[in-house]
């Protein structure tokens, strides 16, 4: 009982921690709004505590309804598919979340759990024990989520005429379970080297039981199971009884003190209010300072044979190797998990009816497309990157701002930054392609052209812009400050197309091959522009 209340004790104050920083980033915020600001007393920041409080509480609650809400989702997805997409099996929206949410969300849920900045404050702060108040957190939001599971299976077994008391509490021990399944199993994966390549393929393997059980053996076992409440009482037993034991073995596990450091390590946040340089950093190279943090040094790698701006090129994109393969790879995983799941539920439901369909959802693809490639892009982080990482400094020498050290490395860096966009890009390509083979077969091959011709396209041209502005521009100066609003204005203009293209609804073959013309003529134009202008630009500013 004491373990009960020093959980929730902790718990509570961690909340307070958190809504009291946000409140005193609120505060500090519209302080600085012209007008506004001068109503909000500055030393509000520092007092007015139980005013505070009583914030956090409020904040608190929001927060909690969101939750609710977030976690009603996979209940409402359920009914749609029990209505829509098995209508004909004759399966209710119970046994949809039993067999896809119930066993899978957990499971991805905490795929990459790590606490987050203010959870690595607060224990840092308040020097508390790292693996205690982990593995009280983690439990406690168990708990909190099955309150949320709980409600929701009570109105579905309601609304779908199931007994109550039997349906709430074969959902909520599957539920625990399987939790607790995957939280033990993450433990020592954790540990190992590369885990994320390991739960990514665990994931895999179970989105595949899942949708293959889901196609095959999912009416027969619902039927067979919901006839049966010696079943399902029995079923009730093993899952409360193992997850006890799992729970007991997950809270012993004589290694959790390793897991707790290393996930506390891989959310820390450079974080030193005093320091302005580094302040700014983080404001303005939010992108680089991610990328920067994975940099890893290859000891048995040499580049005797390199000199120069070659040198320094191939030392820095070694060095920041395994960060870009690192986003590369969970973006080509991503995207092959959603185009393989795409594929197999097209086998068994005809997504598209003939090349005229396909044509038309093509169309409306590509300004999506557009936005998709522009998030997906790795040259603003790579452009940060080598700004804090190497231009900083080495711009302050003569032979680094000559013409030829200048074209040299912009296209070595261009290069560079199509190779891993190519990467991402290529693997999307390959669904689209098999996407339109699988739907209407060989007569797609126009549009086949079509794609291959966008897709090459919109990768030169993000693989091209940013790299392209910051060398025209070169908008960051030795203190990490952004000053040319040039630089902000084409930001922010380039963005909000990329954003106007994801609301427009209907598009035709010329605008897909005039966004691709345009792309490529950006590109080109631009290469001629850096040869004549990046030389006179492309300097240290104070």
């Amino acid at each position: 009982m004491s373990d009960v209340r020093l959980t929730l004790t902790e718990y509570v104050s961690l909340q307070l921690f958190k809504g009291t920083i946000f409140i005193n980033g609120l505060v500090y915020f519209i302080g600085r709004i012209p007008f506004i600001g001068k109503i909000v007393p500055v030393g509000m920041v520092y007092a007015d505590y139980p005013l505070k409080k009583v914030f956090t509480y409020i904040k608190f609650a929001i927060s909690l309804a969101i939750k609710v809400v977030i976690g009603i989702i996979p209940f409402v997805v359920s009914s749609f598919l029990a209505t829509i997409v098995f209508d004909k099996q004759s399966l209710t929206s119970f046994d949809i979340w039993l067999v896809v949410f119930a066993f899978y969300l957990p499971i991805f849920g905490s795929l990459f759990s790590v606490p987050d900045k203010k959870d690595v404050l607060f224990i840092t702060n308040f020097r508390i024990n790292k693996s205690s108040h982990l593995k009280r957190m983690t439990l406690l939001e168990l708990c909190f989520d099955l309150i949320v599971v709980t409600i929701a299976l009570i109105v579905m077994s309601l609304f779908n005429s199931l007994p109550v008391i039997l349906t709430t509490l074969l959902g909520n021990s599957a539920y625990v379970f399987f939790s607790m399944i995957w939280l033990r199993i993450d433990l020592p994966l954790t540990l190992q080297k590369h885990p994320w390549i390991k739960k990514v393929a665990i994931l895999i393997v179970m989105l595949a039981l899942v949708i293959g059980f889901c196609f095959t053996m999912l009416s027969s076992f619902m039927s067979f199971l919901f006839s049966n409440p010696l079943v399902i009482i029995g079923l009730i037993i093993f899952n409360c009884l193992a997850s006890w034991l799992v729970v007991k073995n997950y809270l012993s596990y004589p290694r959790y003190s390793l897991v707790a450091d290393k996930k506390v390590k891989s959310s820390m946040y450079v974080f030193e209010a005093d320091d302005k340089e580094l302040k700014n950093k983080t404001t303005n190279f939010t992108e680089g300072v991610g990328l920067t943090k994975k940099m890893s040094i290859e000891e048995n790698v040499t580049f005797d044979h390199l000199s120069g701006n070659a040198y320094l090129n191939t030392l820095f994109f070694s060095r920041f190797k395994k960060g870009l393969s690192r986003g590369m790879w969970i973006k080509v995983i991503s995207i092959s998990v959603l185009g393989l799941a795409l594929m197999i539920a097209s086998l068994f439901f005809p997504l598209m009816s003939g090349v005229r369909e396909l044509e038309s959802f093509m169309y409306r693809l590509v300004p999506s497309l557009f936005f998709i490639l522009y998030l997906t892009s790795v040259g603003k982080s790579v452009v940060q990157s080598l700004f804090m990482n190497c231009d900083i400094s080495m711009l302050t020498f003569p032979f680094y701002r000559t013409k030829e050290a200048i074209i040299s490395g912009f296209f070595a860096r261009f290069k560079k930054i199509l190779l891993y966009n190519s990467m991402v890009n290529g693997v999307l390509l390959f669904w689209l392609i098999v996407f339109n083979l699988v739907v209407v077969g060989l007569n797609s091959l126009y549009l086949i052209g079509l794609v291959l011709f966008v897709m090459i396209s919109l990768t030169l041209l993000f693989s091209f812009h940013e790299l392209f502005v910051y060398y025209i521009l070169q908008p960051f100066t030795s203190d990490f400050q952004v000053i040319n609003p040039i630089y902000k204005v084409v930001n922010g203009v380039f963005y909000l197309f990329a954003y106007m293209n994801l609301q427009l609804k209907t598009t035709g073959l010329y605008y897909a091959l005039g966004l691709s013309v345009v792309s490529l003529l950006y590109v080109a134009i631009g290469l001629i522009v850096i040869k004549k202008v990046a030389p006179k630009t492309f300097k240290l500013k104070n």
